[in-house]
C-alpha cells in the first residue's frame, strides 16, 4: 500500500464478502444519519453475537444456572448457524476477498472502481450473518495500487456511534488475532 493510503491504527483483516456499486450523487446528511443508525444497530448485534457467553465468574449465580445459560447459549448459536446457512443459500452473497477494514477506510484485492469514484459498499463483516455493513466511500486508490489490483476506499459519512462500534469490532478482532498468535507460537 502506498504511504498516501497507509492505514493507521488497528486493522481488521479477513476474507469476507464485499460488493460495491458506483453512485452519481452525494448522499444527503439525513440519509447518512439513517445509514449510520442502521450500521450502529447492526454492529451492536454483531458485538452481542461475537461476545457470546460472558465467561466471567458470577458469584451471585448458582453453578446450575450458569450451566443452563451456557447450554442455552450453545443451542442458540447452533440455531443461528443453521438459519444463516439456509439464508446464505437463498441470497446472492458476493464472493469472498481478502479485505482490510479500519475505522477510516477499507482495502481489498481484486476488481475495483476507478480512482475518485463515489461508491456504496456492502461489507459482510460477520461470518454467519447474511447482513452487510453498508456505507458510502470515496475511492482513493493510487495508480500504482490499481495496477497491482489493490483498491482503497475512504469512508464517507461514517460517524458517531456507528464508527465507535466499528472501532470496537476491529479491536475485538485484533485482540483475538493476538491471542491466537500467542497460543500458536510454540506450534
Amino acid at each position: 500500500m502506498s504511504s498516501q493510503n497507509a492505514v493507521t491504527g488497528l486493522v481488521y483483516s479477513d476474507n469476507i464478502a464485499l460488493s460495491w456499486k458506483p453512485v452519481d450523487y452525494e448522499p444527503e446528511q439525513t440519509h447518512l444519519a439513517m445509514v449510520n443508525a442502521s450500521n450502529e444497530s447492526f454492529l451492536r448485534a454483531v458485538s452481542a453475537v461475537g461476545d457470546g457467553l460472558n465467561t466471567k465468574d458470577d458469584s451471585d449465580a448458582p453453578p446450575g444456572i450458569q450451566q443452563d445459560i451456557a447450554r442455552l447459549d450453545l443451542k442458540l448459536n447452533l440455531v443461528l448457524d443453521l438459519v444463516s446457512a439456509l439464508v446464505y443459500h437463498e441470497l446472492d452473497i458476493p464472493p469472498v476477498s481478502a479485505v482490510q477494514v479500519s475505522a477510516e477506510q477499507v482495502s481489498w484485492q481484486g476488481e475495483g472502481p476507478p480512482a475518485g469514484a463515489r461508491i456504496f459498499l456492502e461489507l459482510y463483516i460477520q461470518r454467519g450473518l447474511p447482513k452487510p455493513l453498508c456505507c458510502y466511500g470515496e475511492v482513493v486508490t493510487t495508480p500504482e495500487e490499481q495496477a497491482a489490483g489493490r483498491n482503497t476506499v475512504r469512508f464517507v459519512g461514517l460517524t458517531g456511534a456507528a464508527r465507535v462500534w466499528l472501532e470496537k469490532l476491529i479491536f475485538r478482532h485484533h485482540r483475538r488475532e493476538v491471542a491466537f498468535r500467542r497460543a500458536h507460537v510454540g506450534d
